[in-house]
């Protein structure tokens, strides 16, 4: 498995914590994901979320202020409560311990596999 870490070999991380934050949720229509305020949202942050739902799919974008369509999102306080690591996928609740790339892309690592990256002498 330390192959499928080679990715990230050279890259700096930081110990953090995931913070709760709020999100922009809203429908977005089957066939209506390149729609402009769709587009505007997800653009924003470059994270979203998406769950599927009849009709479509119920959205979430991360959000950290400004304007926004009001029309078409809600800003939902604290929705935005957890993250998944890069590498594994597994699911990491807010405030737990983590890592995250100093700069460059952005990267996540959970505990296990940040471990595994510094245990083949790459982190």
């Amino acid at each position: 498995m330390e192959d499928d870490l080679a990715e990230f070999r050279g890259m700096s991380f930081v110990e953090t914590r995931i913070p709760v934050l709020d999100a922009l949720e809203g429908f977005v229509p089957s066939g209506e994901e390149a729609d402009p305020a769709v587009e505007d949202a997800r653009a924003r942050t470059g994270f979203s979320r998406w769950y599927p739902v009849d009709g479509g799919h119920r959205v979430q974008f991360l959000y950290e202020g400004g304007e926004f369509d009001s029309s078409r999102f809600t800003v939902m306080k604290g929705a935005w409560d957890h993250e998944h690591c890069t590498h594994c996928s597994i699911r990491l609740e807010a405030m737990t311990l983590c890592f995250v790339s100093e700069s460059g892309r952005y990267v996540l690592l959970c505990d296990a596999c940040h471990s595994m990256l510094a245990s083949s002498g790459a982190a």
